[in-house]
């Protein structure tokens, strides 16, 4: 299943759920597939999101570039899009909506 993130502040991008909803669960959200964060709790939701991910133990960083398996991405890297529209959305006082797409 997809989610979608929208905010007026930036640009929707999707996310599978297996990525979004542990995600949104850091964040302090229900971890429903769909849902929203509004202005006066987005700076607590970025806050928990960013010690949860701070929390995560780091990728291994020796891994070969070569190698055929599918690359191995951190939760945190994924989770760069989420970070970068929590954070305009606060800044500009705006919100976050999720659904299934």
């Amino acid at each position: 299943m997809l989610i979608k993130f929208k905010s007026e502040q930036s640009g929707d991008f999707v996310m599978t759920s297996d990525v979004a909803l542990p995600l949104l669960k850091m964040m302090g959200a229900s971890g429903k597939s769909e849902g929203a964060v509004s202005s006066d709790a987005l700076r607590t939701a970025l806050g928990q999101l960013e010690s949860a991910l701070r929390q995560l133990p780091a990728q291994d960083q020796d891994q070969d570039e070569d190698d055929e398996a599918e690359a191995n991405v951190s939760l945190a890297t994924r989770a760069s899009p989420l970070l970068a529209m929590l954070r305009k959305a606060a800044a500009e006082d705006g919100y976050v909506m999720w659904q299934e797409d």
